[in-house]
């Protein structure tokens, strides 16, 4: 009985954080109405591009996606400079990096700020003063519950003259998507929209770096110093709660089938029980 008092605990633990997802759903509906009426009235002020030109816009067959763990700041030097020879990717909180050149970064669901009209002006500020962020392909949410993404529209936060492409999402299905038209799988966390879309992108080698699982520690942040919302780094991440390990083990079987493969950077990431390990040059790893 005594071994299944954790089984039992992770069960509790994820039901917890659906009933808090649902709560927070309902909560942001009025939110949701008046960034997608302002979404259709300010996108006419960006030139959006069309799934074939963002295809067109990889470099590598390899992609790195980034979380915002901190892993982050254990690469070297020389490992940041390896990963630019592939294409990066950023989504969430990676916006604070001073680590590598971003080529494409997710916006999605950041977070429902109590001001979220300073907050979602801080955070385009993070970006417009960035020069890693410089030549940096915006893939934003749109669609009715995208909402952070359409009030970067209507409020025409985005950085001009950038490349932007909108996506949509859903919470249908377990699976990852298999056509953009139909919307990118969003189970746990913005995690899964990124890989779905490396992968329906052309990307065949996918790499999740900073994407720890195991605490709350943010890369920016001096160690211990938890971010604003939680209590502690201490504990798994809510998206580990919510049951991303194995969902990551799901995804990486339905993509082998198709000629993708999916990694994980950090050897001591939670997803290492289900992803194989990025192998890194050795020269490159810090002692």
């Amino acid at each position: 009985m005594s071994g299944s008092v954790p089984a039992l605990q992770r069960i509790r633990q994820a039901i917890e954080w659906r009933a808090r997802n649902a709560v927070w759903t309902i909560e942001r509906l009025p939110g949701q109405i008046g960034a997608w009426l302002g979404f259709h009235a300010s996108r006419r002020h960006y030139e959006l591009l069309t799934e074939e030109q963002l295809r067109r816009s990889r470099k590598s067959d390899t992609v790195f996606i980034f979380g915002s763990g901190g892993s982050l700041n254990e690469i070297s030097d020389a490992e940041w400079r390896r990963i630019e020879a592939h294409d990066t990717f950023g989504f969430n909180w990676f916006v604070h990096q001073q680590f590598v050149r971003s080529d494409f970064h997710v916006v999605r669901e950041i977070g429902e700020w109590k001001d979220w009209r300073s907050d979602i002006r801080r955070y385009f500020d993070l970006i417009d003063s960035n020069p890693r962020f410089a030549n940096t392909t915006f893939l934003v949410q749109t669609g009715f519950g995208g909402v952070n993404g359409n009030r970067a529209v209507w409020l025409q936060l985005l950085p001009k003259h950038r490349r932007v492409f909108l996506f949509r999402s859903h919470r249908g299905s377990r699976l990852p998507s298999t056509s953009l038209a139909d919307g990118v799988a969003h189970t746990e966390g913005t995690l899964s929209d990124c890989i779905n879309l490396a992968a329906l992108l052309g990307w065949r080698n996918i790499v999740l770096c900073g994407v720890d699982l195991y605490n709350r520690q943010y890369f920016w942040l001096p160690s211990g110093e938890p971010r604003f919302g939680d209590s502690t780094t201490a504990g798994p991440h809510n998206t580990a709660i919510g049951g991303i390990v194995e969902s990551m083990r799901v995804w990486r079987e339905f993509y082998e089938r198709q000629g993708v493969s999916l990694y994980v950077y950090n050897p001591k990431s939670l997803l290492a029980e289900v992803l194989p390990i990025w192998q890194r040059p050795a020269e490159t790893i810090r002692a």
